[in-house]
């Protein structure tokens, strides 16, 4: 976990009861997946495998979702923009179930890791006129909706392993709504869309790609705090991030004659052993502290 710096003041106007508070420290806390990958500290590639068939998203929307899955990987795994190169081939001359062909694939491409996105699929476009008419700025319009469905598959293949490291498959659909003083023609709808679909598949390209590295979210962890010197010091060492100096305070506090005292200090305990790591503690620790 790392720290989210959020100023919290620990006053004595507010510690004024014998009895214990309850403070808030907004952490922090990474998020792993399954179709995380650990890149191992490699530059990764992106390839895009292009189909014949019709129903498959052309040359230009395949090489927008592929930057964007570039873009976004230097983004995760700090890399300088520019740095992750991108391929593309035609599907046929591509057999993953070959060991032989996956190994002169790396070897050409000159990366342990490719991220593929080995289909992507469009759908037609299908526009409809809503009922209903949209007050905006002091006028009531009318509204077209424009929806086009897609799917994705993207596999990540690591030199020298047959099955892919990871694989995400996605579907879903794009949806516009369009608003006019007047019913908008289904050509006209279509013509309007048509030209931000790079821009979305780009945006596509990062979401997905963004699924392959940890996420990050914020979490309120809840510590107890006694109206004293030490208690007010142990929880400001863990707002420095400083478990370990809190938790020899909180140790000496858990064995207080005081039951309320005493499991107040092993709640922030096992806390802290969780923000470190230490499952198997912090559930020993939150045992003690349900007294």
């Amino acid at each position: 976990m790392r720290k989210l710096l959020i100023p919290v003041l620990l006053s004595a106007a507010v510690l004024v009861s014998c009895a214990p508070m309850t403070y808030t420290l907004p952490i922090e806390k990474r998020d792993v997946s399954p179709d995380n990958v650990d890149f191992m500290g490699t530059l990764p590639g992106v390839l895009t495998l292009l189909h014949t068939d019709s129903v498959y998203a052309d040359s230009t929307l395949m090489s927008a979702f592929a930057i964007g899955m570039a873009e976004r990987l230097e983004v995760d795994l700090g890399l300088d923009s520019g740095s992750v190169p991108v391929f593309s081939m035609l599907a046929f001359e591509v057999d993953f179930r070959d060991s032989a062909a996956r190994r002169r694939l790396h070897d050409m491409t000159g990366v342990d890791f490719l991220v593929v996105a080995d289909s992507l699929y469009v759908g037609d476009y299908t526009v409809s006129d809503k009922k209903e008419m949209a007050y905006v700025d002091s006028r009531f319009l009318y509204q077209t909706v424009v929806e086009l469905p897609y799917s994705v598959k993207v596999r990540v293949y690591r030199a020298g392993t047959e099955a892919p490291v990871s694989d995400i498959s996605d579907s879903d659909v794009f949806a516009w709504s369009l608003m006019a003083d007047s019913q908008i023609p289904s050509l006209r709808a279509v013509e309007k869309v048509d030209g931000s679909l790079v821009e979305y598949f780009n945006t596509m390209g990062r979401t997905v790609a963004s699924e392959l590295s940890p996420g990050w979210s914020t979490v309120n962890l809840v510590l107890y705090v006694y109206n004293n010197d030490r208690w007010t010091e142990a929880c400001r060492l863990a707002y420095l991030f400083e478990w370990e100096k809190a938790m020899d305070i909180w140790l000496v506090e858990a064995s207080s004659p005081d039951a309320r005292k005493a499991a107040c200090a092993a709640h922030n305990i096992s806390v802290a052993c969780e923000v470190l790591g230490m499952d198997g503690l912090a559930a020993q620790w939150r045992e003690r502290s349900e007294y």
